[in-house]
């Protein structure tokens, strides 16, 4: 009697793992239609005659026209190529009748070209962004600004002391960023009343004030007892109950292994079942940062006084993630890789975007937006980039659009750190050119 084995294997049913050769093409899809629209809209503005340009009508009549050029298309790309053209013809009608009093048409002409090639320079840039095969990566732009990012944001290192000092580092001009990407807006979508233990999730506002509060009541009043690990020194420590009990209800309904997971991320633990004190390597972290001053005592013990600041906690928290980036919650690897997709994205628009460039609004818009960043955000999940589990990725259309609404309201921080990597990418063509 013969029969077939069954297997043994058992998997999820759910979406396949996407590969490399099946976004890249999806990330590509929307650019590869704004990129000709542009062209053409140069070219027709550059064909006609300056005067031309004080009747606007002519701008519809000629938009109207292009329309009806484009055909055989998906649905999805001809109602975005209708709603992109119609965009940037609105904009140029808009700069049209705004300074056609003020400014001579043959300039006004001239601004336009000029904003046009600037934005088609743009798109040039996110196109070829990566190799569709993966090689040569660190020629490309999409690995060298994930990882002069990361190295800024969510470094690597062999252990916590080296990452706590890349990010201590880097605090000093981008504490702000760097606090952001720990707290994701989305954060009440976790699943509190039954947490996975060992997923790390983002900072949400409880979590947040329980920091502050530690911080204060480390630097106002601090009890002090016995460093189990080195004889004759004393660490400081906290009441548990003081720190957590006013938000028991909000951890997890009082159960003492989320608080405990709560100190573990911020490099704490809990002695003799009430206080809350520092770990032992992160003693080490604090003392080699003077968030910890040595004093010694009359009875010749030494007391480890702390001084601690906003950092202190906050950045222990983000080296944890980053060390142990493989056990992210979803919220947070959303989170996180959109905000490297965002400042890739305008870090490139700063770079060859001028401030005045009249297009600037229609790369910001939500619309485009959430045509381009979700598959650039799987991009950067990938291992030779940020390592995290794309899978993760909501592809929810309403979840983008709520994610990246938050994208809108930058904290000042950020636009210096776009400042920043507009430079980077300056001096990065340049090499390349150089080397060329």
């Amino acid at each position: 009697m013969s029969y077939k084995r069954k297997s043994m294997r058992t998997t999820k049913s759910g979406r396949k793992r996407e590969k490399w050769t099946d976004l890249l093409p999806r990330y590509l899809t929307f650019i590869s239609h704004m990129r000709p629209i542009l062209r053409e809209t140069r070219r027709i503005i550059t064909n006609l005659d300056a005067d031309l340009l004080m009747d606007i009508e002519i701008l519809d009549t000629i938009r109207q026209e292009e329309e009806k050029r484009n055909i055989r298309k998906v649905r999805a790309l001809s109602e975005f190529s209708a709603m992109y053209r119609s965009n940037v013809f609105e904009i140029i009608k808009d700069f049209i009748v705004k300074y056609r009093k003020n400014i001579q048409m043959i300039d006004i002409k001239d601004y336009i070209i000029e904003f046009l090639k600037e934005s088609v320079d743009a798109l040039n840039i996110l196109s070829h962004i990566t190799n569709p095969d993966e090689t040569n990566l660190e020629k490309t732009y999409l690995y060298r600004l994930v990882k002069f990012i990361e190295e800024i944001l969510f470094p690597r290192g062999i252990n916590m002391k080296i990452i706590y000092k890349k990010l201590l580092e880097h605090s000093i001009n981008f504490y702000e960023c760097q606090r952001h990407l720990l707290q994701p807006h989305t954060f009440y979508r976790e699943k509190i009343n039954n947490p996975d233990f060992f997923e790390i999730p983002g900072i949400s506002p409880v979590v947040y004030q329980i920091i502050n509060n530690i911080l204060s009541l480390y630097n106002l009043d601090p009890n002090f007892g016995e460093f189990p690990e080195k004889k004759n020194h004393e660490i400081p420590m906290i009441l548990t109950n003081d720190v957590f009990l006013p938000y028991i209800d909000s951890i997890a309904n009082a159960e003492e292994e989320a608080i405990e997971k709560i100190a573990e991320r911020l490099g704490l633990r809990i002695i003799d079942g009430i206080f809350l004190a520092p770990q032992e390597s992160f003693i080490e972290i604090l003392l080699e940062n003077n968030y910890l001053r040595k004093n010694k005592q009359a009875d010749k013990n030494i007391r480890l006084i702390p001084q601690f600041s906003n950092e202190t906690l906050i950045l222990y928290y983000l080296a944890f993630a980053s060390q142990r980036r493989g056990f992210l919650s979803k919220e947070m690897i959303n989170w996180i890789s959109m905000n490297f997709a965002f400042l890739i994205y305008m870090g490139i628009l700063k770079w060859k975007l001028s401030d005045e460039n009249i297009f600037y609004a229609i790369f910001k818009d939500l619309q485009t937006n959430e045509k381009i960043l979700p598959y650039l955000m799987k991009l950067i999940c990938f291992p030779n980039y940020l390592g995290l589990d794309k899978m993760k990725i909501r592809d929810s259309p309403q979840y983008r659009k709520e994610i990246f609404n938050f994208i809108g309201s930058q904290i000042d921080n950020l636009k210096d750190f776009i400042n920043e990597i507009a430079i980077f990418c300056e001096k990065f063509e340049n090499k390349k050119y150089i080397k060329s």
